[in-house]
Order: C-alpha cells, then sequence, then structure tokens
C-alpha cells in the first residue's frame, strides 16, 4: 500500500521528481481550453498525414514527429502547463536535426537556446509550476528597454552566424525568425504575456522560412504545416487563453 506521504509527494508541482510521474503528466494534459482540445486532435492527425505521406525517410520522420511534439508544447504554453518544458525539450533535439541538415543555423542556435532559456528553466521555475497556475505580468517600463536590447543582440549574433561563420541561404529570414523566438522564450518563462506578439511574429517568419526551405527542394513541408498551426494557436491565445484573459478557465 503506498503511503499518503508518497501520495502528496507525487502529486507535489514545485517538487523536480514530478517529471518521473506518469500521473503528472496526465494532469498536465487536463483541464486545457476545448478550443486547444480541438486544435491539438485536429492538428496531430493532420500533421501525421502531411508529414509522413511519401515522406518515409529519416529527415521527413523526423520533422514530422517534432511538429506534432512542438505543436503540442506551443498549446500547453498557452494553457499554462509546465509540461511545455519537457515537450519543447524533445522537440528541440529533433528540430536541431532538421535545421542542420536543411542549412537553417540560425534555427539550430534558436532550438539549442529553447532548451537553456525556456525548455529547462520553465520544468523549475516555481512561478510556473506552483498550486496557483500561471499568473501572467504585464509589461512595462525597464522591462520594455530590456526587451528591444534583447531582440537586436539576439538578432545581431544569429545574422552573424549566418552570414559570417555559416553560410545559410536564407540569412536575412533565418536569422530573424530566430530572434523574435528567442526573444519570446525569454518573456515565456518571465510570464509577461506581451511573448505572444513575438511568437505570432515568428510563427509568420517561419511559415515564410520553411516554405522557401520546402521549395528548394528539403522534404520539410510538415513543418511549414506545423507554423501555420501555431499560428492558430496563436490566435486562440490572444482570444481567449488565461495570458490575457485571468479569469478563463476553460
Amino acid at each position: 500500500m503506498q503511503s499518503t506521504q508518497d501520495t502528496d509527494f507525487s502529486y507535489n508541482p514545485e517538487s523536480p521528481m514530478r517529471v518521473f510521474n506518469l500521473h503528472w503528466y496526465k494532469d498536465q494534459m487536463s483541464g486545457w481550453m476545448t478550443s486547444s482540445y480541438i486544435l491539438l486532435t485536429f492538428g496531430v492527425l493532420f500533421l501525421l498525414v502531411t508529414g509522413l505521406y511519401h515522406n518515409l525517410n529519416a529527415l521527413g520522420i523526423t520533422s514530422t514527429i517534432a511538429g506534432v511534439i512542438g505543436f503540442t508544447c506551443t498549446l500547453s504554453i498557452t494553457n499554462g502547463k509546465p509540461i511545455n518544458g519537457i515537450l519543447g525539450f524533445v522537440s528541440a533535439i529533433m528540430l536541431i536535426y532538421v535545421a542542420t541538415i536543411t542549412g537553417n543555423f540560425s534555427d539550430v542556435i534558436m532550438q539549442a537556446a529553447y532548451i537553456v532559456l525556456l525548455d529547462i528553466p520553465v520544468v523549475f521555475n516555481k512561478h510556473w509550476n506552483s498550486s496557483e497556475g500561471l499568473v501572467p505580468r504585464l509589461m512595462s517600463g525597464k522591462y520594455i528597454v530590456q526587451t528591444i536590447i534583447t531582440f537586436l543582440i539576439f538578432w545581431a549574433l544569429t545574422y552573424g552566424l549566418d552570414t559570417i561563420i555559416l553560410t545559410s541561404p536564407r540569412p536575412i529570414i533565418d536569422s530573424l525568425s530566430a530572434t523574435l523566438g528567442l526573444t519570446g522564450a525569454v518573456l515565456t518563462v518571465r510570464r509577461f504575456r506581451s511573448t505572444y506578439y513575438f511568437w505570432l511574429a515568428q510563427s509568420i517568419m517561419s511559415i515564410a522560412l520553411w516554405s522557401m526551405t520546402a521549395l528548394s527542394g528539403h522534404p520539410v513541408w510538415v513543418l511549414f504545416f506545423t507554423y501555420c498551426l501555431y499560428l492558430l494557436n496563436d490566435v486562440v491565445a490572444l482570444v481567449s487563453s488565461k495570458w490575457f484573459h485571468p479569469d478563463q478557465n476553460k
């Protein structure tokens, strides 16, 4: 018989050991908005069909699975669930492989940085894992200046990578997409609701990036479709999520 103490520990949202408990994952996938469950069902089925059809090779399979996990990650962020850290970590590892093969080097940096700036911090961040749930913050004053400086530094680094250190076939759009994502990651961990303005812009830039990548001959149309779904999720977040409507529970 399991002791009361063990049971309480299993459901302690602030315990790092919760990630090894299956009940935590069940809890993390519960209590989402109805619109998120609809998007998840449609998105997963759509990505599996479009990603694997005539693409049963290493790049096609990896990009499809990464897209499915990544899309689930974005939905969990919208619903204020720290499982996005675990999902984001797994999808980032897979997308690093895809971006390396396709020459989107800033995207490689972005995915690697997600692990350090977003995925791991969210898993251990006490504000994301408190029993009260996600409490979004408004940005003002010095935080706006910090965000602008952060954006400019990230863009200088990613553009320099794509043009000086490595030769990306799409340096401007690749670096700008990565910069928007990196800035959004920093704001997400800090719980600023303005993060979704960056996620929205990043989704649009990534749609352009991966469509151009696919048109150049790489079998990664599934990532184009993935970011189209990301864009839908961003709209849902702006319209009805707890990020912009704190009293929203369903």
